[in-house]
């Protein structure tokens, strides 16, 4: 049995190697957010999330596989966490009822609680079926149509009477019925267990010679336990193997179900808080457009839980955006609200906003000034320099990285000299960059016909000093109005 959920070729696998900077994207796009909302306590919910979206999906195929199942698990939400709890029920009842591989060691108890494993996987397989019947004409995704699918034609009815057959017959207190041969030296071999024919049972043997152990015959009690662990030790084999790999079932589907759990309850909370959301239009990865209608900072969302201001974007033929501006504006929350975006668009997940264009991107890279080191190991320019080394010789042709106000640790001509030189070689080699900055003459120097796939952003300013936190198109700025500040916090007569 095939979950494929998450992927139409292989079994999503939380565990597999995220992208680098997994932490710094967290910290940086503040995603610990996110993640609490998605996961609701749940810690599966949370492993399945955080792997899936710092494991970004490269191909349109991929996305594109993930975003029809999203949508079905949207329009049937009841049914999708039923089937997950349905996932967690299934392991719950097998961690308390499990002890063949505990100190449980003898024969007799391993084959007796694999039988009862086996019968609570059967059980809830029989439900986990059941709960798709209703909807199943619900979903239209390849993922869950083959899901659906397989469960009604590898688990018919026909199925579960056979399989309740035989592990009652398996669990029968009435006793065991084993064959053996005879070897060379008359020593007992060859000893299976073997199944008991209800119709002619009792006519085959009940007249059939038979004989009791003595109460105190201890060594035949040990040579006749020694010889029925002989004809079980087969069937033990066959049994722990089902039951391995039903669970593999188990186990798989609870992870895959996990993250699109965690993108309704993400979904629920956007919802509720009145905001957008989207299912991203994916552009190949050479594209240079972007397209967005009110997109926003989920996690700030989350905060406020209330509504927040949506930016637009409308970008043809361009791969540089330097975004300049008014303190306090709104420009690192617009920066945030593009990270955000592109690593939910290519985990498969919707987007915070009203309409989202992108493409795809071979990696999301964030260098975010940082608190002066405490440890005075390093000045705060050096260890900029340091991680923008460190990201370099990561960088493919096709990345995105997002810069919030780097290198302004030294002076404006140096820093910007040092910015201009690190944009330059980025984007001659085919890296796109969002930078904010309040280094002017770095900003300046792209301000030329030379550079025509660069876009120059705004945070607005309104002419009585109010903030309205949109990012507009505009010219870069010589100035940051830290005025407006200075008169908020000490008075407009200081």
């Amino acid at each position: 049995m095939k979950v494929h959920l998450m992927d139409q070729d292989t079994d999503f696998n939380p565990q597999e190697k995220p992208c680098f900077g997994k932490d710094t994207l967290i910290a940086d796009l503040e995603f610990s957010r996110i993640l609490s909302a998605m996961a609701r306590d749940d810690t599966m919910i949370r492993e399945a999330c955080g792997s899936a979206l710092f494991c970004p999906l490269r191909t349109d195929r991929e996305i594109r596989y993930r975003q029809e199942v999203l949508k079905d698990c949207i329009n049937n939400p009841e049914t999708v966490r039923k089937l997950y709890d349905i996932t967690v029920e299934t392991m719950e009842r097998k961690h308390k009822s499990w002890s063949w591989l505990s100190t449980r060691q003898n024969l007799s108890g391993n084959f007796s609680s694999a039988v009862d494993l086996l019968k609570i996987y059967t059980e809830m397989l029989l439900k986990m079926r059941n709960a798709t019947d209703a909807d199943m004409r619900n979903f239209h995704s390849e993922g869950f149509k083959n899901f659906i699918s397989m469960l009604w034609r590898e688990l018919g009815d026909d199925y579960f009477l056979q399989i309740h057959s035989l592990l009652n017959e398996m669990k029968d207190e009435k006793g065991m019925l084993i064959s053996a041969g005879l070897g060379n030296y008359n020593q007992g071999i060859d000893y299976v267990m073997r199944r008991k024919e209800k119709t002619h049972f009792w006519r085959h043997w009940h007249f059939a010679p038979s004989f009791t152990l003595a109460p105190r015959d201890d060594s035949g009690a040990s040579d006749f336990g020694n010889r029925r662990a002989r004809a079980m030790n087969e069937s033990i084999n066959v049994l722990a193997q089902s039951a391995e790999h039903v669970e593999s079932f188990f186990v798989i589907l609870q992870k895959e179900l996990a993250f699109y759990v965690g993108c309704l309850n993400l979904y629920d909370r956007l919802r509720a808080a009145g905001m957008p959301v989207c299912i991203p239009e994916l552009l190949p990865l050479e594209a240079e457009s972007r397209k967005y209608d009110e997109l926003y900072d989920v996690s700030l969302v989350l905060l406020k839980d209330s509504g927040v201001t949506g930016n637009e974007l409308n970008a043809e033929n361009q791969r540089l955006y330097i975004i300049t501006g008014a303190n306090q504006g709104g420009k690192s929350t617009f920066l945030r609200s593009v990270g955000q975006a592109q690593l939910m668009m290519q985990c498969g997940m919707f987007v915070g906003a009203q309409n989202y264009r992108a493409p795809i991107r071979n990696g999301v890279f964030t260098h975010f000034k940082k608190e002066e080191d405490t440890t005075m190991t390093s000045g705060k320019l050096d260890e900029e320099l340091a991680r923008m080394s460190e990201i370099a010789d990561r960088l493919t042709p096709g990345a995105l990285v997002l810069f919030n106000e780097s290198f302004a640790a030294t002076n404006e001509r140096e820093g910007s000299e040092i910015c201009r030189q690190i944009t330059k070689a980025l984007t001659d080699n085919g890296i796109e960059i969002f930078f904010v900055t309040h280094l002017y003459t770095f900003a300046a120097a792209f301000f030329s016909p030379r550079y025509p796939k660069v876009r120059f952003l705004s945070a607005q300013r309104l002419e009585n000093g109010e903030r309205t936190f949109k990012i507009m198109p505009g010219e870069p700025l010589q100035t940051a109005y830290g005025e407006d500040l200075y008169r908020k916090i000490f008075g407009p007569e200081a």
